[in-house]
Parts: structure tokens; sequence; C-alpha cells
């Protein structure tokens, strides 16, 4: 269970976690947790589908107990028919955050229990939102950070990690803190971790055509440059966290 926050601004949270649940093998599923709404059904979709599901309707039937009951009819088979690329929709209307806040720790519970069989992909947009669903990132394996390389991306992560650092600190456990960097702007991959103090998990090409249709729609190559790194940061992450378990444990 991967979990992806931002600090400020819009540094490709949702393009990243997209470009993830297209690629990964196994089952993917991609939860648009951002409070502020989610895109790709207007965006990547092209609003071809319908609006009327998703983590608004989830909260509800949480409410009624009924969550696990409702929770397959929520998503959306973004490589149909086969299953094995969902999405879980977004909010339509920030305004429905505080509906769901209440349920976050369920949510994040029932989401921890799927990601035994496959690949949970959290996108949960600002740490500064009203609403945030903190117990999500709780829940996850590793939580990442994305960042572009500009200096004012940078800028506005400082602050974000030391927030990131002080909950965790607080939690106990070992460190899911990592960064993903989108490689736009002046500064390398390694110069942004070395400034930030945060590993590197992962880096994504400044691919901006498959970067808008991902945003837009329109037609997707997969042997893109964005595309072929996002699948390659599967095993890159899993590897990375094998090398930080037997580092633990020894």
């Amino acid at each position: 269970m991967i979990a992806l926050v931002s600090a400020k601004g819009s540094p490709g949270v949702t393009v990243s976690g997209l470009a993830f649940a297209l690629t990964w093998s196994g089952r993917t599923l991609l939860v648009e947790a951002d409070p502020a709404g989610g895109d790709v059904l207007s965006g990547y979709l092209q609003g071809s589908l319908d609006a009327q599901r998703g983590l608004a309707q989830l909260a509800v039937a949480e409410l009624r107990g009924r969550l696990r009951d409702e929770f397959e009819r929520q998503l959306v088979d973004l490589a149909a028919p086969r299953r094995q690329r969902l999405l879980l929709p977004g909010l339509r209307d920030p305004a429905q955050a505080a509906t769901v806040a209440p349920v976050w720790p369920a949510i994040a519970d029932f989401l921890r229990q799927l990601a035994e069989d496959g690949s949970v992909i959290v996108d949960c947009g600002r740490l500064t939102a009203p609403h945030f669903g903190w117990p999500l990132l709780h829940a996850a394996d590793q939580v990442l950070l994305v960042v572009r390389g500009t200096l004012s991306s940078v800028s506005h992560a400082v602050p974000a990690v030391g927030v990131l650092r002080k909950e965790q600190a607080e939690r106990g456990g070992p460190d899911r803190l990592g960064l993903l960097v989108v490689d736009t702007g002046p500064y390398p991959a390694a110069e942004v971790a070395a400034r930030l103090q945060v590993d590197l998990a992962a880096v994504l090409p400044a691919d901006q055509r498959s970067a808008r249709v991902l945003s837009s729609g329109g037609q997707l190559h997969l042997r893109s440059p964005l595309l072929r790194s996002a699948a390659a940061t599967q095993q890159i992450m899993a590897s990375n966290r094998e090398v930080v378990d037997g580092t633990r444990a020894g």
C-alpha cells in the first residue's frame, strides 16, 4: 500500500498514481483520496463514465455498516473487463470531505487488507487540505512525498517533510517516508533528496505528452518514457523495501 502526498502546487501526484495503476503488474487499485476532489473521471476518462460512484458513496456505505458489501460496486475498471486495474473515484465536491473524515480509519483498514492481494496506490492530495486522510498514511507500507526538481517545489517540501517526520515519530515504527521526484526543473533527483534528507524512492521523467493524456485524456502510448519508468518503479520500490527490511532484521 503506497500513499502519495504533496506539499503545495501540482507536482504530479495524480498523474504519477495513475501511471502506476496502469502499468504495475498484478491487481492494482488507485484510490483518489484527495479531500479537494478527484480528477480521473473528468480528466483521463473525459467524463465518459458514471460519476455517481466513488469515495463519497463508500463513506456513506461505511456509516451504514456496508462498506464491504458496497466496495466493488464503487470501482471503475480502467482496463475492462479484466478488473485488474481499478479506480476508486474521488470526491466530486470538496464539501463531501467532511462526510468522509469520520470513516477514514475504517477505509484505511479495509485498503490495508486489500493490499495483501495486490497493489493499492492512494492519492492523498495535499497535506494541508482540510479533512486530510492521516489514517491512510498510517496504514501505508510507504509514504511518498511527490516533488519536482524546482526551487519552489523543494522549498514547499521542507516543512512537509517536518510534518511527516513528526507524525511518524509520534507513532513510532519504521521509517516509511520516501521521495518520488518528477524530473522537471534544474535540480536533479539526487540533489533534491539530499536537500530534503529523505531517501529517494523513485524518479519519473518529464514526459509532458503522456502527462497531458493522463491529466486530460487522449491516446496513451504504453511505451512512452513516463509509463515505462512507472512500470519499472514497482520492482525498484520492492527491491528497496527488501533491502531496508533485511537491514532492520539484521
